[in-house]
C-alpha cells in the first residue's frame, strides 16, 4: 500500500564514511545531515544548565574546606 509519500526523493545526507567513502543515503534534515550526522536538536540536559554547573561547583568548595578543617584536626590530634 503506497502513502504517496517517495522517500527516495528526499535529499540525502552525504556525510561519508572513513571505513568505505560512501555517503550516508538517510534522509537530510533542514541542516542537509541526518539525525546521525549532525541533524539531531541539540538540547542541554540537567547536568550543564546554569543550576547545575553552581551546584557543582558549591559541592567542589565543601569539599576542599572538608578536607582543609580535616588536615587541621589531624594536626591538633
Amino acid at each position: 500500500m503506497a502513502l504517496g509519500f517517495n522517500f527516495k526523493s528526499l535529499p540525502k545526507c552525504g556525510a561519508y564514511a572513513r571505513s568505505s567513502g560512501k555517503p550516508c543515503q538517510r534522509p537530510a534534515m533542514a541542516n542537509g545531515r541526518c539525525y546521525h550526522h549532525g541533524g539531531a536538536m541539540v538540547t542541554k540536559h540537567g547536568r550543564y544548565t546554569k543550576q547545575a554547573k553552581e551546584k557543582r561547583k558549591k559541592v567542589r568548595e565543601a569539599i576542599i574546606e572538608l578536607r582543609r578543617a580535616q588536615k587541621e584536626m589531624e594536626g591538633i590530634i
